[in-house]
């Protein structure tokens, strides 16, 4: 009875949560969202939370004046992090992100193992959470703590489309079949995941992932989610002048220049405006002029709190991406009830149906573009039809893609290995 009574009273106190990862940050985008919102999220129920994250993204973070600053942690910039950091640089990013990136994330891990075991004992932690990296093969230092760990949810596994496999260069080839080689090896000299209470996984593809050697239960729960949604798209009669948005990073894999093709095939007279910024962006700039008579605008980067109103005022969002695990900006643009035309590759493909929107196969890039341009078409004439697919996508969003949801499944996840854990 003593037993039963203590599993009991641990499953309905307020938990005492660790939140561990490199970055979270709401200007680094990507994956350093997710650590930040369960963070922000979890701070605003009844549980009490902590995070432990690089000093780098302290200024960000410090300008947030929803959170409890003094229950934030910073991981110290160290002369290694910066010496591996500026050895990187002459690197094609995706070389950069499996050498010197897993490099810097180790000695930072190492930080992050002597941080935890003070804040453990400080603030009578009951659980960790390691939600990024999202990447499966990461090895992770969060063992031997003391107390339960989930991991994830991971996302990853993924390569370029076989019709796209040209976009690899020949060191990204032979360094990724490397990891792929060698991760279950040094998953076990590192050995989180494999003793990790909970490893939460997007998709099939990214279990297939994880290393080899395991202890924990592998659940699925896609990484993903938004904060609000509308109630329904807006009402528009529009045939002409349709305005496609695409909202990321301008990198060579989010295949940003196939929509711009496709918006230059199209036998309507639409808009393409791109939100984002990154190292293509010269390159997708001279693209565009060489296309005649297209309107395409380049805005730049833009506020996160503020990308909703470029939705609101577009009638169609497009993802071409070609190696895109997550996709977070699809729900979001879900949210607000506009039908997605995206590559059928990778986390889009988790979250559109038939019903929510359109996904394009990556058999070549000039299929993807002439099938880019043709949905395009058949969606601007028809607004009636943009209307039902958009709320069909605000209802598969309702349904499966909200944050709180994603939060209240998490803190059974928190109670479930903290039981099995007092077990």
């Amino acid at each position: 009875m003593a037993t039963e009574f203590k599993q009991k009273e641990m499953i309905v106190r307020p938990l005492n949560i660790l939140i561990v990862c490199e970055h979270a940050s709401n200007v680094f985008g990507g994956e350093a969202m997710l650590p930040l919102n369960y963070f922000r999220l979890l701070s605003k129920t009844e549980h009490h939370v902590y995070l432990i994250t690089h000093e780098r993204v302290k200024a960000s973070i410090l300008q947030l004046q929803d959170i409890d600053q003094d229950a934030v942690f910073y991981i110290p910039d160290t002369a290694i992090h910066r010496f591996l950091f500026k050895c990187s640089g002459p690197f094609p990013e995706r070389v950069r992100v499996v050498t010197f990136g897993f490099l810097i994330h180790l000695v930072t891990q190492f930080y992050q193992w002597k941080i935890a075991r003070k804040v453990i004992k400080a603030k009578r932690i009951d659980v960790i959470h390691e939600p990024a990296p999202v990447s499966a093969t990461q090895p992770s230092v969060l063992f031997g703590l003391g107390k339960p760990v989930i991991i994830g949810p991971m996302n990853g596994g993924m390569s370029f489309p076989d019709g796209f496999e040209y976009m690899s260069g020949k060191l990204e080839k032979v360094l990724y079949k490397c990891v792929r080689v060698f991760s279950n090896i040094y998953n076990l000299l590192i050995p989180g995941k494999f003793f990790a209470d909970l490893l939460l996984v997007a998709n099939q593809r990214t279990r297939d992932s994880l290393p080899k050697f395991r202890l924990g239960r592998v659940v699925e729960m896609v990484e993903n989610g938004v904060f609000t949604v509308k109630d329904a798209p807006l009402v528009s009669d529009k045939t002409s002048e349709i305005l496609v948005l695409f909202v990321g990073r301008l990198v060579d894999w989010k295949a940003v220049d196939i929509a711009i093709d496709a918006v230059a095939l199209t036998h309507t007279k639409v808009k393409l405006v791109i939100l984002g910024d990154g190292p293509e962006r010269g390159f997708l700039e001279q693209h565009a002029k060489q296309k005649p008579n297209i309107n395409v605008q380049f805005l730049g980067m833009v506020p996160h709190a503020e990308v909703n109103a470029y939705y609101d005022q577009a009638d169609i969002f497009v993802l071409p991406s070609l190696r895109e695990c997550g996709g977070a900006v699809v729900l979001e643009a879900m949210s607000r009830g506009l039908p997605v035309i995206a590559t059928n590759w990778g986390g889009p493909a988790d979250y559109i149906t038939t019903e929510t929107g359109y996904l394009i196969d990556p058999l070549s890039r000039d299929y993807l573009v002439k099938e880019f341009a043709r949905v395009i078409d058949v969606l601007a004439v028809n607004p009636t039809l943009r209307y039902d697919i958009g709320m069909a996508a605000i209802q598969r969003i309702k349904q499966h893609f909200m944050w709180q949801s994603k939060i209240n499944s998490m803190v059974q996840h928190y109670q479930e290995v903290i039981q099995q854990h007092a077990q």
